[in-house]
């Protein structure tokens, strides 16, 4: 290992370009709390192409509203802003990486497919815990992103890294730690810093494989952490039987939960294994908002 891998990372993510006017905007009126919808509205109305991405999520089964969504002063009002906020950030990453998704079209499917799979685990939990699901479910989308500014600053080191982990070896960054000196969590975090992105989500992300060094907002990572080891089962290529995932789970959780108990968070084996059944309904009915962000 020398530094130059680092180094080359580091320049990288310091160096990454800013995110559309649009997010920046959208975050800055989101978070300042006397922001009124038309504030919001004016943000996103002069970007066509976020607007139709928001119209097409709002329309879709992910969030349930039962009568269409026609217009973006609708969507404000019925979704409210978080969740705006929140398909905003969603749709954003994943246009910043459009040109590794033409360069390593298969493992960027493979990736996304985690990672989409990774938020609907993380909505799902959120929605039993009492959790905002919105945020987490983008905390889940994004909790890799590390992992693509290390692809882009060191495209043939890295691509086997982007491979999807054995759910036993979720919380394992040894083999980057090794190679590069820094791992996809730690990039990940320096990033989201770096787009000003909600300190929830800059939490999340760079601490859901050490949820226990969280310096605060530790449910957060929790809930990512979880979330991340359900994807990786629900995204084997085998298909799995109920029994098989009941003794991963078992095998994988007990460090887990001991870290919810800790934290206050309640949850046991067999919820975390109905939480699982409903992923699988989730993403069967939720498929096609990955269609929707990863559209040029």
């Amino acid at each position: 290992m020398t530094n130059f891998h680092t180094e080359t990372l580091l320049r990288l993510v310091d160096s990454f370009p800013a995110l559309p006017a649009t997010v920046n905007k959208v975050i800055a009126v989101t978070s300042n709390p006397e922001s009124s919808a038309h504030d919001l509205m004016k943000a996103i109305l002069p970007d066509q192409s976020m607007c139709a991405t928001i119209l097409k999520i709002a329309n879709s089964a992910f969030f349930g509203i039962p009568n269409s969504v026609s217009t973006i002063e609708k969507a404000v009002v019925v979704l409210g802003f978080d969740e705006i906020r929140d398909v905003v950030i969603g749709k954003a990453v994943f246009s910043s990486f459009q040109k590794l998704n033409r360069d390593n079209r298969n493992n960027i499917k493979i990736f996304w497919e985690h990672s989409f799979t990774c938020g609907l685990a993380a909505k799902i939990i959120a929605s039993h815990l009492g959790q905002p699901k919105s945020e987490l479910f983008v905390a889940g989308l994004i909790h890799d992103i590390g992992k693509l500014a290390m692809l882009s600053a060191t495209p043939q080191d890295y691509a086997s890294f982007l491979e999807p982990a054995e759910p036993g070896a979720f919380g394992s960054t040894s083999r980057e730690k090794e190679t590069f000196a820094i791992t996809h969590d730690q990039i990940g975090m320096r990033l989201l810093k770096r787009w000003h992105f909600p300190e929830s989500l800059v939490v999340a992300i760079g601490y859901h494989h050490q949820p226990q060094a969280a310096p605060n907002q530790p449910v957060y990572p929790l809930i990512v952490q979880l979330a991340d080891i359900l994807s990786l089962i629900h995204c084997r290529p085998e298909k799995l039987t109920s029994e098989e995932v009941r003794a991963i789970l078992h095998d994988l959780l007990p460090d887990v939960l001991q870290n919810w108990k800790e934290n206050s968070l309640p949850g046991e084996l067999e919820d975390i294994y109905s939480w699982y059944l409903e992923l699988i309904d989730s993403r069967q009915r939720d498929g096609a908002v990955i269609d929707i962000l990863t559209s040029p």
